[in-house]
């Protein structure tokens, strides 16, 4: 049991993680979408990013989470917390 828990650590530990203060925002980009409060905000968090999802996480990048007709959402790196 203690070396399968140790497989399973020494697998997680490989890739390289790291927090990042990020913007999160959201915004209209057609005409009458009507009312979307889902597309509407800016939220600043800090969250962690791992392995492949590192590969935007420069500082100044901004990078598109999603978009359809009415709505863009987007993501950006402001600092990297550690």
């Amino acid at each position: 049991m203690l070396f399968i828990l140790l497989l399973a650590f020494s697998a997680c530990s490989k890739y390289k993680c790291e927090e990042w203060e990020v913007t999160d925002e959201d915004f209209r980009v057609g005409q009458g979408c009507g009312i979307d409060l889902s597309c509407a905000g800016k939220r600043t968090n800090q969250l962690s990013f791992c392995g492949d999802d590192l590969k935007d996480a420069k500082v100044g990048n901004t990078i598109t989470l999603g978009e359809d007709d009415c709505c863009k959402k987007t993501r950006t790196f402001h600092r990297l917390i550690r």
